[in-house]
């Protein structure tokens, strides 16, 4: 079949998921094309198959994150420009005449997308890989009861999400399909060979005998990173040699709780990169790294932990969300309760402290990355639209 792809960020976890599940269905014999960003990121690790083809016509106002707090007239021409975006996708879809069209959007202006792709005579899949903004916004249950009264079909990334969506808003079952996220291991496969350990760590100014936990991704109230700082002065005072990296774009963030963060981490001698990470620079972070922590005090799924699972890089992670779901702790991973520092302080230390332990969560971790392949992640979509075409 042929197959349009509308990804509307161009940089980031959700073009990456998207490039991965397009080569996988290109692999089952399907015409892929892919409507992004002018300014995507997409095949800058290896050059995309023939059968997958981009589209490139959105600028970018659909997908790019507010700094600060924007101004009313800054925020405007960014609604003005998103829909300008969905707009061009749809006459996109007039041009490329798919046989599906699956939509992957987190911000609200998937409203306009649905809207508009709702014309199409092609079945509309949506994949909500966030059930409702990471931030509240104004009036989110009206607009997302909308957009979830619009997606004819939805993808959910696991049974709390499927459970979310049926629960707050009123989505029948039948519409709803799970098919889990992918493994991210891709970095380290696509592009240049990432850096050993040795170099990595020289690249970041950390010494070989560091004991390394990195906090990876953007920087948002959600993912606790004030948490993490909190807890680690009792992570030094037992783990002498213990480093914290962080990295990550700490978007939506106000300049002065950007700042303030950035102050405590490196008063707590923090390595701190707080800008976008492109795709070149990411391997590199976990080869440098003995632990991955996730403070989250929420989550519905996450990129970063597929990029810990499938690098090998042992997790500590909070009971939030989708990753109770699929991890055990102890057996893959250290689980701890959110908002719990203490807690948190004590996995680090266990984990930092314990190269036999990090081994098995690694290997556990890696196992259950081995069960998120894309080859399986695009044999359960692909049965999603056969369904929609044959209940259209």
């Amino acid at each position: 079949m042929k197959i349009l792809e509308v990804e509307t960020f161009g940089r980031g976890g959700l073009t990456h998921y998207v490039e991965n599940l397009a080569r996988a269905l290109e692999a089952r014999g399907h015409l892929v094309w892919i409507a992004t960003a002018t300014d995507c990121e997409m095949a800058r690790g290896a050059p995309l198959p023939a059968n997958v083809r981009l589209v490139k016509v959105i600028r970018g106002g659909a997908g790019r994150q507010g700094r600060g707090r924007p101004r009313v007239a800054d925020g405007l021409r960014r609604k003005v420009r998103a829909l300008s975006d969905a707009l061009a996708v749809a006459r996109a879809v007039r041009r490329v005449r798919p046989d599906i069209i699956h939509l992957h959007c987190t911000n609200p202006i998937v409203l306009a997308y649905l809207a508009l792709l709702r014309l199409s005579r092609a079945p509309l899949v949506y994949t909500a890989h966030v059930v409702t903004p990471h931030e509240p916004i104004p009036l989110q249950s009206l607009i997302y009861g909308l957009v979830y009264r619009l997606a004819p079909w939805i993808v959910a990334h696991s049974r709390f999400d499927r459970a979310r969506l049926i629960d707050e808003f009123g989505v029948g079952a039948d519409r709803i399909e799970v098919v889990p996220h992918g493994e991210y291991g891709f970095f380290a496969r696509h592009g240049e060979a990432p850096p050993d350990r040795a170099t990595a760590r020289r690249d970041l100014g950390l010494a070989p005998e560091d004991a390394v936990a990195l906090f990876f991704g953007y920087i948002r109230e959600y993912k606790g990173l004030d948490i993490l700082l909190e807890a680690w002065p009792e992570i030094a005072a037992a783990r002498p040699a213990a480093r914290l990296v962080v990295a990550g774009d700490p978007v939506n963030l106000p300049p002065t709780r950007r700042e303030a963060l950035r102050e405590r981490a490196e008063v707590l001698g923090a390595v701190t990169e707080l800008g976008y990470v492109p795709f070149s620079a990411v391997a590199g972070y976990f080869a440098a790294a003995d632990v991955l922590v996730m403070p989250y005090r929420h989550i519905s799924q996450s990129g970063a932990l597929f990029l810990g699972l499938s690098l090998g890089v042992p997790v500590v992670a909070t009971t939030v969300g989708a990753i109770p779901e699929m991890l055990v702790d102890g057996e893959n991973a250290l689980l701890v309760a959110p908002e719990a520092p203490g807690e948190l302080a004590e996995a680090l230390i266990r984990a930092l402290g314990d190269p036999r332990l990090r081994r098995r969560l690694a290997e556990g971790g890696r196992r259950v990355a081995d069960e998120h392949g894309w080859p399986a992640i695009a044999e359960q979509s692909e049965a999603v639209f056969d369904k929609a075409l044959r209940e259209r």
